[in-house]
């Protein structure tokens, strides 16, 4: 039996954060506090690897920007503590994008066509269609995009009704789903600044908080039983895998939205009592995308490398079949010989089906990418076979089951972050609110980036900090 003040379950950033925050604060010391984590790492959602590559470059095979850069505060506290110079260590890979497509030889002549204002057009447009106050109907990103056309299709040269659709999927490499799936009331997004990429990989913030922490960590524990409100020296009881227990008067759940989700299974955690009918309502309201990564290392660049990145257009129409076919769905691809000058080089976002079907057939990876990668070739020779492929296992991961919160149509994920994130005291799971959630499902700012998992564990340590004194 373990006896602790606080106990934190998930050693993602969110939990390493809370614990970090709960350290400092001098109302607790290190052996108040215990962090389990499921898994034999800790990170999470940051996966930074540097092993895998035969170029002898990192790569994010999670988290790999720092969004919202005039805001986010896991890149100015890196900065303010001397981990992370920005114009060394990070790059703003936002040139304009080179997008193809694959009825056109070269790239789309984006600026002479003024795509990227029809784009800027329909993202305003949504905003506009679900402020109106009216009845308004929530649909799918892909009806949002006949409804845009279908109303506007006057202003449109030829060139922009042939693509316009097609661009707005570049969406699905935000959610991690399929356009046909997205809300596309929530679709439109607020960004507080550029986007910076981290070139040492955001495994180094991960490794920092670790160094600050010298309370207890326990790796592949799983918790798999949550009791509140026991009648003991303690207020709650966490049941782990191995038939343990810790007692605890405070507990910080961390695990992913997917976890939470969980019904039944070797992965679920059960709940005495169960969790009130508003949070698991609440829950039903919002999914899991899976946003996906496939590297290809090369002996030769055979594109042009002064790019910052690469789009590819899907054609017109998805099948939905359960095996995608190339050009069914966009992708998006990082310029590594950017990045890294002469590191020959991509990384490949994909969604769901797509993700989902090449972390199940890894081997599959070029055949399917093949087709639309040819568009890039700028070379004189033919496009070589890759000397190296890598690609995440996100949704194989029974910790994980996808990348992060996503939402579908009939969805709203106004209510999760209502009933977690602790910020509305008649929504509580009794003892005083001591039972506290974080991670990037539990937050409005930031929600489904590594910043806004690190401020919610910054926000719930500092309550049950207020709480205790």
């Amino acid at each position: 039996m373990t006896s602790k003040s606080v106990t934190i379950v998930g050693g993602g950033i969110s939990g390493l954060k809370a614990a970090h925050v709960l350290l400092q604060s001098g109302v607790f010391t290190k052996d108040d506090i215990v962090i389990l984590e499921a898994q034999n790492r800790l990170g999470g959602r940051i996966k930074t690897d540097r092993e895998l590559s035969k170029l002898g470059v990192p790569y994010d095979l999670g988290a790999a920007w720092f969004h919202d850069a005039l805001t986010n505060s896991v890149l100015y506290d890196s900065i303010e503590n001397g981990t992370f110079v920005p114009l060394k260590d990070g790059y703003f890979d936002d040139k304009d994008i080179a997008i193809y497509a694959r009825e056109h030889d070269g790239p789309l002549d984006t600026n002479n066509w003024k795509l990227a204002r029809v784009l800027e057009d329909m993202e305003k447009y949504m905003e506009l269609y679900y402020m109106e106050g009216l009845d308004v109907k929530d649909m799918s990103l892909d009806d949002f995009a006949k409804v845009y056309v279908d109303k506007y299709k006057a202003f449109l040269t030829p060139e922009q009704l042939r693509y316009c659709s097609r661009l707005l999927r570049y969406f699905e490499l935000w959610f991690g789903i399929p356009s046909y799936e997205i809300l596309a009331k929530y679709a439109p997004m607020d960004h507080q600044g550029r986007n910076l990429y981290d070139k040492k990989g955001h495994g180094f913030a991960v490794d920092h908080l670790v160094s600050q922490i010298d309370c207890e960590i326990r790796k592949e524990t799983q918790v798999t039983r949550i009791q509140r409100d026991v009648k003991g020296a303690r207020r709650h009881r966490l049941e782990l895998a191995d038939g343990s227990f810790v007692d605890t008067d405070y507990v910080v759940v961390t695990v992913p939205l997917s976890i939470l989700k969980l019904q039944e299974g070797p992965q679920n955690i059960v709940w005495e009592p169960p969790l009130p009918q508003p949070v698991t309502e609440a829950l039903d309201k919002i999914s899991m995308g899976a946003l996906g990564k496939v590297v290809l290392e090369f002996d030769i660049i055979w594109w042009d490398k002064t790019q910052d990145r690469f789009d590819i257009v899907p054609d017109e129409v998805s099948s939905h079949g359960q095996v995608p076919q190339s050009w069914e769905y966009p992708i998006y691809i990082i310029n590594y010989a950017r990045v890294f000058p002469g590191t020959a080089s991509l990384v490949i976002l994909t969604q769901l089906p797509v993700t989902e079907y090449l972390e199940l057939h890894p081997a599959q990876a070029w055949q399917y990418l093949k087709p639309m990668l040819l568009k890039l070739n700028v070379s004189s020779f033919s496009v070589p076979d890759p000397i190296n492929t890598i690609v995440t296992d996100w949704t194989k991961n029974p910790f994980a089951r996808g990348a992060y919160s996503a939402i579908r149509t009939g969805e709203c994920p106004d209510d999760v972050i209502i009933q977690l994130s602790g910020e509305h005291d008649g929504v509580g799971l009794g003892a005083g609110l001591t039972i506290r959630f974080a991670g990037e499902h539990t937050i409005a700012d930031g929600g489904g980036c590594i910043h806004g998992a690190y401020d919610s564990g910054k926000r719930a340590a500092e309550w049950i900090v207020e709480h205790a004194k």
